[in-house]
């Protein structure tokens, strides 16, 4: 009697984790529809489908920081039509929670303009590690660091003087005595 009421609590416990492991593994499928759906097969409606009307976006690069469903969905839309051939591919990514971190490699050639940057021809292959808070089963919120200095350059539009190649003293290196 007493196994089978043990085997009866472990049920317990590995549903809760079976159920666990089956939102983080949705959560994750969520993450690559819209890749999927979004950047690979240019569906632009998925962004409506998939994000809550509440959504906020962190990144850097933005002033504030954050933007609003709005403006992320314009900047995507941007983005989208500058680099007609954009393709994303998932590399890794991990579940706990409600979050979802993806690190990602975009690919594309941007043929049309992007603010204050016109068109350039030129292909770009960007890498970016994004965390989203998934509610409900809709994007929530999202964290996003990605390699903007990288694409700019790949795009041409600035430029970096390497100074590798240069002595210690040259690279802005001075010893601890030196101060």
């Amino acid at each position: 009697m007493q196994q089978k009421s043990q085997r009866k609590e472990k049920g317990k416990v590995n549903g809760r984790v079976n159920d666990e492991a089956a939102r983080l593994k949705g959560n994750k499928a969520l993450v690559q529809q819209f890749v999927d759906g979004f950047f690979n097969r240019r569906n632009l409606g998925v962004v409506d489908e998939l994000f809550s009307p509440e959504y906020v976006h962190h990144t850097p690069d933005v002033p504030s920081y954050a933007m609003n469903f709005q403006d992320y969905r314009k900047r995507e839309l941007q983005m989208a039509n500058a680099f007609p051939d954009f393709c994303c591919r998932v590399e890794d990514q991990i579940a706990e929670g409600d979050r979802v971190t993806t690190r990602l490699v975009m690919e594309g050639t941007q043929t049309g303009n992007l603010p204050n940057i016109p068109a350039t021809g030129r292909k770009i292959e960007v890498r970016s590690i994004v965390v989203h808070r998934i509610e409900n089963g809709k994007f929530k919120e999202g964290w996003e660091a990605y390699d903007s200095l990288g694409m700019m350059m790949q795009l041409d539009v600035i430029h970096m003087v390497t100074t590798l190649s240069k002595e210690r003293h040259e690279r802005g290196w001075f010893p601890a005595s030196y101060y």
